[in-house]
């Protein structure tokens, strides 16, 4: 039954046949993304103030409201010895939301034959979403204990393609298989208003920094390049990164450089997968910096997809981390950054 739903989807939707690279239909895998606190906090008790720039901007009055009780849960769930105290606060989490902007724009194609030919139909939406903030941690007497600019930014296209796979899952996973893990659909759900994407943006920041203060631990979706890879994807799907990572570092570059692209990419995968499950710091570090390498080869070598951007920004926080925690206890706190390239 499985089997034939997938050929007739494929029959549907030919494109969906996997070339060099992520093709229509998509492998994902996920990482259980462990990172320590880059502070410690002075105390348990804690309150979080969260401001707009334009208190009269919708999008920033919303992103504001959501944020701030975003972070308190975020905290509290990593870290179930903390306390919300706006009484007594041993650590006062201040934001400013400075932008905020959350846009679904619907696509159409042209038909070429039949009846309604030359005419527009509706072939997808484009969503695209970005949120600054700047963020402040300080002690009750005003000590500056961390302090970030945090911009994220969210772009997908959905389109007849896509919705055609997420029905298809959904069919899929109400199928019994005896022996298969039962998947959950967390972060499937297409953005369809203005409010989806701005909650997507508002969790992105959310997490960034909860991460700066409490210990995280969360699983994060990740996607594999496929065509010529698909063999080796197997040892992923088994979790056995290090001859994933050996599969593709032996096998001979493919002949274009925008296709081994593709294969650079998921060595950095491989990478950041073994950096998660590290021992030490030290080998924690080494793996994302070996990860950044090949996330931005990849990126060089195919300026083209989208999807290289994202990994390298996932990847520099959990350096910061890592830097952030090498540094002496006597070492001044972290300053804010200076603004320089968006990420997402």
């Amino acid at each position: 039954m499985l089997r034939l739903l997938l050929v007739g989807l494929i029959v549907w939707y030919p494109a969906l046949l996997p070339g060099q690279g992520f093709g229509k239909l998509k492998k994902t895998i996920v990482l259980e993304r462990k990172l320590p606190a880059a502070v410690k906090l002075p105390g348990n008790a804690f309150d979080v103030k969260v401001s707009a720039e334009k208190p009269q901007d919708p999008c920033e009055k919303l992103a504001a409201d959501k944020l701030q009780s975003m972070i308190e849960t975020s905290l509290i769930r990593f870290n179930s010895q903390l306390d919300l105290n706006p009484d007594k606060p041993d650590t006062l989490i201040s934001l400013r939301v400075l932008i905020c902007n959350a846009v679904a724009k619907p696509e159409y194609n042209t038909l070429l034959s039949g009846k309604s030919k030359g005419q527009q139909q509706p072939s997808g939406v484009k969503v695209d979403g970005h949120l600054e903030v700047t963020y402040k941690a300080s002690t009750r007497a005003g000590r500056s204990v961390d302090a970030e600019h945090v911009d994220v930014k969210y772009d997908h296209e959905f389109n007849q393609v896509s919705s055609a796979i997420s029905e298809t899952k959904k069919i899929l996973s109400k199928i019994p298989r005896p022996g298969a893990r039962r998947k959950n659909d967390e972060g499937e759900d297409e953005p369809r208003t203005m409010e989806d994407v701005i909650e997507i943006l508002v969790d992105r920041t959310a997490q960034r920094v909860a991460a700066r203060l409490v210990d995280t631990n969360e699983r994060v979706e990740v996607m594999l390049a496929r065509g010529a890879l698909d063999q080796n994807n197997r040892y992923a799907d088994a979790a056995q990164w290090t001859k994933f990572v050996e599969g593709l570092e032996t096998m001979p570059p493919l002949p274009h450089l925008d296709d081994d692209a593709y294969r650079l990419y998921n060595i950095g995968v491989g990478d950041e997968a073994l950096g998660y499950k590290a021992d030490s710091p030290a080998s924690a570090r080494r793996y994302f910096e070996q990860a950044v390498m090949q996330y931005r080869k990849a990126g060089e070598a195919n300026p083209q997809e989208k999807y290289f951007i994202e990994p390298v920004n996932r990847i520099e926080i959990a350096l910061e981390h890592y830097k952030q925690l090498s540094l002496p206890p006597d070492a001044p706190a972290a300053k804010t950054p200076p603004k320089k390239g968006k990420s997402k």
